[in-house]
């Protein structure tokens, strides 16, 4: 999906992990990696509930979405960090997210699907983070190449 009309904003953000570390798209990231190897991790997932379709919403409607992925994620008894995606651009607001440790990319991108995501950020332990789509690009209209 390398022609997805919001790749490029969405790998030109900054995926922060509290004030402990950003993740960026196509990098490493050290202190990443040192986190899973302490939880005894290999694989992790940068997801938010915000703004489903990349569409806004109100904050207080984000914040109760925030809540209940949370809550999905405890569920399933995987440990996660608070965090925000800062784009690079002052065109749209933080949205609060959620650093998963211990999902692989097949039950990632469920989650994603479940909460209306676009895409999310993936990786392994040792290997630099990458963009996941969730969802296909929209259909495009007659006479886009």
């Amino acid at each position: 999906m390398s022609d997805h009309p919001l790749r490029e904003a969405y790998e030109a953000t900054d995926y922060r992990v509290g004030d402990r570390f950003t993740i960026r798209c196509g990098a490493l990231s050290a202190p990443l990696d040192a986190l899973l190897t302490d939880h005894g991790h290999d694989h992790w997932a940068y997801i938010t509930a915000c703004n489903p379709g990349s569409l806004p919403l109100s904050a207080a409607e984000n914040r109760r979405r925030m809540a209940d992925l949370a809550r999905r994620i405890a569920f399933l008894g995987l440990p996660m960090l608070a965090g925000e995606g800062v784009g690079d651009g002052n065109d749209w607001p933080p949205e609060p997210s959620l650093l998963v440790l211990g999902i692989g990319q097949k039950a990632a991108v469920e989650l994603g699907r479940e909460f209306g995501q676009v895409a999310i950020v993936i990786g392994r332990r040792g290997e630099p983070a990458r963009l996941c789509f969730c969802s296909p690009p929209p259909p495009r209209t007659a006479g886009e190449t």
